[in-house]
């Protein structure tokens, strides 16, 4: 996958959002080799691998279009200009308390998956044509040494979903309703409880992704035949390109509750996978505990 999206741009498949406050910019992972071909030496902080330059730019750069047209030209040399994006959106507090409900990202990622530490799941509940809806038949196995120790929430790369027990703790005092914390299970032979890890599952009604969210492969590729799309409504899509918008009917209320649609794809270890989504109740016990590694982005109700 080439990035990870969370934007709204001037171009225009990235536009009609909300006239809100808030900032929204794309950081760009550029091949130094390239990247003199539309930016400064000073621009951009190079990573230690020394071959790609992070750039961060407003959405509403004039050289944003250019940086397609480079990518596009560069791509039919069997070459990259970028070869991972990100957009982000910045929010005022003011925007984000007044938020009916706000998606969750959790950017703390960690590997191996459960499914490669014995986890099971049963591939016949899956939809042949996108592979999303496998269920998980057996308790979450996890290295557990490799979960950020200073993440309250974490996911691994397959998007399974895991909660510290001390926060776990927290949200059963603060009542947060719409999570179950589950076991889990140690890597290895032994297979042991661990103590101070859950796997993190929603048990309130999904939420319905309406047509007006826009998705696709990356900011400048909507995905127009539907590649990554699947015809019977699973995956909307590679990525999301915009704020959510849900359906307001499919809310129960929950403090804790995902999208009933998927996003991404079947490759690997790699799953398509619900969006996670909270109540500003949440938010603010996230945010009284200074839980770091969070993206937010506020979802709509329609």
């Amino acid at each position: 996958m080439r990035g990870a999206a969370s934007s709204r741009n001037s171009d225009a498949h990235l536009t009609g959002l909300q006239p809100w406050l808030m900032r929204e910019t794309i950081e760009f992972r550029v091949e130094e080799a390239e990247a003199s071909r539309l930016f400064r030496d000073d621009e951009g902080v190079v990573l230690p691998s020394g071959t790609v330059r992070k750039l961060t730019l407003p959405t509403d750069d004039e050289r944003i279009p250019r940086v397609r047209e480079l990518d596009r030209a560069l791509r039919q040399q069997g070459k990259l200009f970028f070869s991972g994006w990100r957009i982000l959106r910045h929010y005022t507090p003011k925007e984000l308390k007044s938020a009916e409900l706000l998606e969750l990202r959790l950017d703390a990622v960690f590997e191996p998956s459960g499914e490669e530490c014995g986890t099971h799941y049963d591939e016949s509940t899956s939809c042949a044509l996108c592979g999303a809806g496998a269920s998980q038949v057996t308790d979450l196995h996890l290295d557990t040494r490799r979960i950020p120790q200073r993440a309250g929430l974490a996911r691994t790369l397959s998007h399974e979903w895991v909660i510290s027990a001390r926060l776990a703790d927290l949200w059963r005092t603060h009542g947060i309703t719409g999570a179950d914390f589950r076991p889990i299970l140690r890597a290895g032979p032994r297979a042991e409880p661990v103590k101070e890890w859950h796997q993190l599952v929603v048990t309130a009604r999904p939420v319905d992704i309406l047509p007006t969210t826009r998705t696709g492969n990356d900011p400048f590729d909507l995905d127009e035949d539907n590649a990554q799309r699947c015809p019977k409504g699973h995956v909307v899509g590679l990525n999301v390109l915009s704020e959510l918008s849900l359906r307001r009917g499919d809310h129960d209320g929950s403090d804790l509750t995902c999208t009933r649609q998927h996003v991404g794809m079947r490759s690997g270890v790699l799953r398509p996978h619900p969006l996670l989504l909270m109540s500003p109740k949440l938010h603010a016990l996230l945010e009284d505990q200074k839980v770091k590694r969070l993206d937010i982005q506020v979802a709509h109700l329609a």
